[in-house]
């Protein structure tokens, strides 16, 4: 019964991010977010060195460092709230909504296998 669980999982998050990667890449040709990676990293390295999971620190410790290494870039690729369009504030809003959704929806199965 795990095994369906992780799997939807892994395949909702793989479509997601296929989803928003092309959809950026269409609109913006931009860099990447190196102050997203070192936030990333940050937590990613809490959360694998407690769980002994190598490969989340790992990953975690490299986003880490490539965050700060280019530092200098951190606000060349910031979008701010206040830049952003009426249309792709909606679109951010039900994104946000349906991540959260889908967290709740998760948790409640995993209390109920539980």
């Amino acid at each position: 019964m795990e095994n369906w669980l992780v799997f939807s999982i892994i395949a909702l998050i793989v479509f997601l991010a296929l989803v928003f990667t092309l959809r950026i890449s269409k609109k913006h040709k931009k860099g990447p977010d190196y102050y997203a990676l070192f936030i990333i990293g940050i937590v990613w390295l809490i959360i694998g060195i407690p769980l002994e999971n190598v490969a989340l620190w790992t990953l975690g410790l490299i986003f880490f460092i490539v965050g700060v290494v280019n530092k200098d870039k951190w606000k060349s690729n910031r979008i701010h709230w206040k830049d952003i369009s009426k249309k792709e504030k909606k679109i951010r809003i039900w994104i946000m909504i349906a991540l959260g959704i889908f967290i709740i929806i998760g948790l409640v199965v995993l209390l109920l296998i539980m």
